[in-house]
């Protein structure tokens, strides 16, 4: 319950609060302007990163015990957010920057000296004081890989998002409340924040949002390690889970190095400027490094599973993949190809596709009408306070919702999924609403299954018959959309490595909440003025199931 309330408060605060922040941003000037190597070809407000390291403090300092416990981490992240601060406001010099970061690293190593015992890497254990000036390169590497790594919209804060929540599951899996808390924080209010960052972004992490993020992923994930490995460090572990900025940071330092540049010197070597120059789109992009991350979470779950041999191997074939990205993608045209599909698609003799399109919408309503009825419940095993505040929870959404669509002119679809997420969750743990003696579990089950498939069927017919009738090139899925693809095959990884029964039926939630966001997503594509009424329909679907809970329980 409490972790639940961390969550949506986090959560709630930051989509609340983020446009406020935008407005002054934008007034006081702090912004990014287009340029040469920016992506982006509008003025962008930045430093939006500073949302979540406040808010995560607070949640640390409303629910920590021992506050005196986690002070130096505190002095830690505090030393280095004034230096993204400064950096987004004023500007400071590289060779500044690398120093505040080594104190901020140094405060953090003598918070971590209280839980290890040693620290190796590839089965090596390093002596002292080796081992310190080990530990300080490889905080001080970390983030400032998260910071090259922001060069994309919602790239640092989706890539955050996937580690934060595997580290959740395994914090969860040793009963750490610390790192649960942490973790629980960190995903509601980077999630929030990831509603304004994701292409096209309206505000950006800047230098202070994305060192506090490298601060906060190799913080966890060192002390996920500790927990796994009897008071060792092992640092291979944080190697491979965070291994797609930190092989693309030492390939592009060795580069400028052997050319003789400044390290720290800006260019367009890293993975993803390769990958947009060969990608279609801005999102694909984005989505592509998504997944070669999913791949590196999967192989440092089976190094903690004991599969360390496995795992290492794996690490380096995958590390070598991500090296070889430019010379790959300078041979192969990938753009090229996928116009030459097109041409080939838009030539194919299928005519008065929206008729059709729009009996499919129709027959797809049907069947979530049948799934929203066998899934609908009287009974439940949560208690009449966790059913109270989950309705708080969702009302206050759709009254966050509601407000911003008068002030910023969009409701938000992440909104829309998390209302469909939400009703899954709670009716998997409830009970079918048609169960008797005549209709047993098993029945209901395959109903629910069948017409899931079925429904699945269709949505997947409908979307390929809108991209023949729109023959676009812009990509159906936003940049949010994608990370929650990624974010959902993440949930099946964690479920299958780590055998996590909640997380299955987390897995199952969010895969059906998904089909109807795509439901939601193609109306929209027909008929753009239904945005407010399905909107308040995806409110109405938890919120009626809440009510009922409450009144029958």
């Amino acid at each position: 319950m409490t972790y639940l309330l961390i969550f949506f408060t986090s959560l709630i605060t930051t989509i609340f609060l983020t446009p406020y922040l935008i407005s002054f941003l934008k007034k006081t000037k702090i912004v990014d302007y287009p340029g040469e190597r920016k992506i982006h070809s509008e003025v962008m407000p930045r430093m939006g990163g500073l949302i979540i390291f406040v808010i995560v403090i607070i949640m640390l300092n409303a629910f920590v015990e021992d506050f005196d416990s986690i002070k130096l981490l505190i002095i830690s992240a505090t030393v280095l957010i004034f230096s993204g601060i400064i950096d987004d406001v004023l500007g400071l010099n590289n060779f500044i920057k690398f120093i505040i970061q080594n104190i901020s690293a140094v405060l953090l190593i003598l918070y971590f000296e209280q839980y290890f015992e040693s620290i190796k890497l590839f089965g090596y254990v390093f002596e002292s004081p080796l081992q310190y000036l080990i530990l300080l390169l490889f905080i001080v590497g970390t983030i400032n890989s998260i910071n090259f790594l922001d060069g994309l919209d919602g790239l640092a804060s989706g890539f955050s998002i996937l580690i934060f929540s595997v580290l959740l599951a395994l914090a969860i899996r040793k009963n750490d409340t610390f790192l649960i808390l942490l973790n629980v924080s960190l995903l509601g209010s980077t999630l929030g924040f990831l509603r304004f960052n994701a292409f096209p972004a309206s505000v950006f992490l800047g230098d202070t949002g994305s060192l506090i993020l490298g601060f906060f992923l190799i913080l966890s994930a060192s002390l996920t390690s500790i927990n796994y490995h009897d008071m060792d460090l092992d640092l291979t572990f944080p190697l491979i889970l965070l291994a797609v900025p930190l092989v693309d940071t030492i390939k592009v330092f060795l580069l400028r190095i052997l050319r003789k540049r400044d390290p720290f010197s800006g260019d367009t070597s890293h993975q993803h400027h390769i990958l947009k120059k060969s990608i279609v789109s801005h999102e694909a992009t984005v989505f592509i490094i998504e997944i070669f991350s999913l791949v590196f979470i999967f192989i440092s779950l089976l190094y903690l599973g004991d599969y360390r041999l496995e795992a290492v191997i794996l690490f380096f074939i995958f590390s070598s993949l991500l090296v070889a990205l430019h010379p790959i993608f300078s041979k192969v045209n990938i753009a090229k190809s996928v116009n030459a599909f097109l041409l080939k698609i838009h030539d194919l003799p299928i005519k008065n596709l929206f008729p059709v399109i729009k009996f499919m919408l129709i027959i797809s309503l049907i069947l979530m009408g049948i799934i929203y009825i066998v899934s609908f419940s009287f009974k439940t095993s949560l208690n009449i306070e966790e059913l109270f505040f989950l309705l708080l929870m969702v009302t206050g959404l759709l009254g966050l919702a509601i407000f911003q669509s008068k002030k910023i002119g969009s409701i938000g679809e992440v909104n829309v999924y998390l209302n469909f997420a939400i009703f899954f969750i709670i009716s998997k743990l409830s009970l079918p609403s048609l169960f008797n003696e005549n209709l047993t579990i098993n029945s209901i089950t395959k109903i629910h299954n069948w017409t899931f498939y079925s429904l699945t069927a269709v949505i997947t017919i409908t979307l390929l018959f809108r991209w023949k009738a729109l023959m676009t090139r812009k990509l159906f899925f936003s940049g949010a959309d994608l990370t929650m693809i990624v974010f959902m095959l993440l949930t099946f990884i964690i479920n299958d490595v780590l055998e996590f029964d909640l997380n299955y039926y987390l897995s199952i939630s969010l895969l059906e909440a998904f089909i109807f966001y795509i439901w939601y997503k193609l109306v929209l594509d027909l008929k753009k003025n239904y945005e407010f009424k399905l909107t308040l329909f995806s409110f109405m679907l938890p919120i009626s199931l809440l009510l009922t809970l409450i009144i029958t329980n």
